[in-house]
């Protein structure tokens, strides 16, 4: 797996496992299993596993999927002679705070009681990083003093100083904890000494492990590292995910996919372990690593922005896949999906993932906040440069320009365009003022504007031919100027401002998930184009 931290080469998300059972099963045999959907038993023979059983009808798992992916879960655990080792499996599987609080290990112990801000979703549980935290009721000495291990699977790339499984009591050395703050991966394992490394990305399977009593081992997928430490006492204290034990301090808001607390693990059956767990979270579609996916432009895509998970991942194949089926991928000269939550992420074009001017990938200036749900320019000096010319680049009486605001602000902002004067001539720009107004400009020098109180949404400004200009917004014509003038700015369009050759010009503060550039589009197509890009937020979980 490529590893941006830079700890070495992990295995791929591919062919992971033993072999290979129905239903596309990864895992130590062949496991067949026919479910219906809605229900809670798995049928087929031979019968499912009774303790993945157990957990399925207890938690009320009714998706085959799911149930398919816990029973091989259990099966691999079992197949690599470690399900033993553990006290707590929690796979936070189901979509519910109820669902997510099932041991599956033994759902006659140790159920998850949530506190405050916990959220659950398909993607496992997500902390609020104020008061949001569960208790597991599981103390830290029912493991061996040198014999004991803790386990989260990130999906979070956050890099404050916050604990995501603890045990803690005041008493510095004699506690476990997952931290990722500074950089740092850290933790320990009745210790008083911790294990700590460099670390750029929270995101993956992270494990604390001790087999004795003179060292512990940390691992982050399949990469390991050694600390030698002395162990100290165990406390009473039990486990608390999201929030530093018994201290009411790091809460966590990190989403988890995936946690257990046992026995400790030998660096072997530690690699087993991450094996297992990754194949469960690739077949129910949240896994974090080198992604593949189905569509080779979507592929270049993902590679180039080094998209690690996998419902990304998928939303930017399905996004690409549905364009090139409503006959729109070649209508595109640049897709900015905003997709990875970084700058180095979000700079690419879809349409052309090379890092080259010509390619109009993005140059950020200025002010921005990176996150997974869009761009957010500063108001004051933030723009991206597309490098796109749109007298050289464009076609003068086809042409599109678009941006998906998720955020409702005022003011006179530009959120993509550019113009070759000061004296409001050769324009190709949206513009959306909450103000009340919004101004839809394609190579013309007058303005084609609607009322709009709300700047949150789709918005295209499209060119279909020289007396045709159309303003969109989520997926409706709300203007149509048929009597224009045709003319094209010679200077780079802008995201975030105006375009103006020299300093750019009305700075936005409006959080975009989406913008494009390229040839004009029929009513049909700016209306098919709308559908699929709210598809792709909405499969992020960022729509508006």
């Amino acid at each position: 797996m490529a590893n941006a931290n830079g700890w070495g080469d992990g295995a791929s998300n591919n062919n992971i496992g033993w072999g290979q059972g129905a239903d596309n099963a990864i895992g130590w045999g062949s496991v067949y299993s026919v479910s219906e959907a809605g229900a809670t038993d798995i049928v087929g023979t031979p019968a499912v596993d009774p303790n993945a059983q157990a957990f399925i009808t207890a938690a009320a798992i009714t998706d085959p999927t799911q149930q398919s992916a816990i029973n091989q879960l259990v099966v691999d655990l079992k197949g690599y002679s470690i399900w033993t080792k553990f006290k707590a499996l929690y796979p936070f599987v189901g979509g519910t705070n109820s669902q997510h609080a099932w041991n599956l290990k033994d759902t006659t112990t140790y159920k998850i009681t949530w506190y405050g801000g916990v959220t659950s979703s398909a993607n496992g549980i997500l902390g609020n990083g104020t008061n949001g935290y569960g208790d597991t009721f599981l103390a830290n000495n029912v493991m061996a003093q040198s014999n004991a291990h803790i386990s989260v699977y990130s999906r979070t790339n956050y890099q404050g100083t916050v604990s995501d499984i603890a045990s803690y009591s005041n008493q510095f050395g004699s506690f476990m904890y997952i931290r990722g703050g500074g950089n740092n991966f850290e933790g320990q394992v009745n210790a008083g000494t911790r294990v700590n490394v460099s670390n750029t990305d929270s995101r993956g399977l992270f494990l604390i492990t001790r087999t004795s009593a003179i060292s512990q081992t940390g691992q982050k997928n399949t990469t390991q590292y050694v600390t030698a430490s002395v162990p100290t006492n165990h406390i009473a204290s039990s486990f608390k995910l999201l929030r530093t034990g018994d201290a009411s301090a790091e809460y966590s808001p990190r989403n988890l996919a995936f946690a257990s607390i046992g026995d400790g693990l030998t660096d072997a059956e530690a690699l087993n372990f991450y094996t297992a767990v990754q194949a469960f979270q690739t077949t129910i579609g949240r896994s974090i690593g080198t992604q593949t996916v189905s569509d080779a432009d979507a592929q270049a895509f993902v590679t180039a922005a080094d998209i690690q998970d996998q419902v990304e991942a998928n939303a930017v194949n399905n996004l690409v896949i549905g364009l090139k089926a409503d006959s729109l991928w070649t209508k595109f000269k640049a897709l900015y999906p905003f997709v990875g939550g970084t700058a180095a992420q979000h700079k690419w074009n879809l349409k052309d993932p090379r890092d080259l001017d010509a390619a109009f990938r993005l140059v950020f200036n200025g002010g921005w906040t990176h996150s997974s749900t869009g761009a957010l320019p500063n108001g004051t000096n933030a723009y991206a440069d597309t490098k796109y010319i749109e007298n050289v680049n464009g076609n003068l009486n086809s042409t599109h320009l678009s941006y998906y605001s998720r955020t409702n602000s005022n003011g006179t902002e530009v959120e993509i365009g550019a113009r070759s004067s000061v004296t409001n001539v050769d324009y190709n720009l949206l513009e959306i003022r909450t103000s009340g107004t919004t101004y839809f400009l394609s190579n013309q020098s007058g303005f084609t504007s609607v009322s709009d109180a709300n700047s949150q949404g789709f918005y295209i400004t499209n060119r279909q031919a020289s007396n045709d200009i159309d303003g969109w917004k989520n997926g409706s014509k709300l203007v149509n100027g048929t009597t224009v003038s045709t003319i094209r700015p010679n200077v780079n369009t802008m995201i975030g401002a105006m375009g103006t050759g020299s300093t750019p010009l009305y700075f936005s503060t409006k959080q975009t998930a989406f913008a494009s550039i390229g040839d004009g589009l029929t009513d049909t197509e700016a209306a098919n184009f709308y559908t699929r890009v709210q598809n792709f937020n909405t499969a992020l979980a960022r729509q508006v």
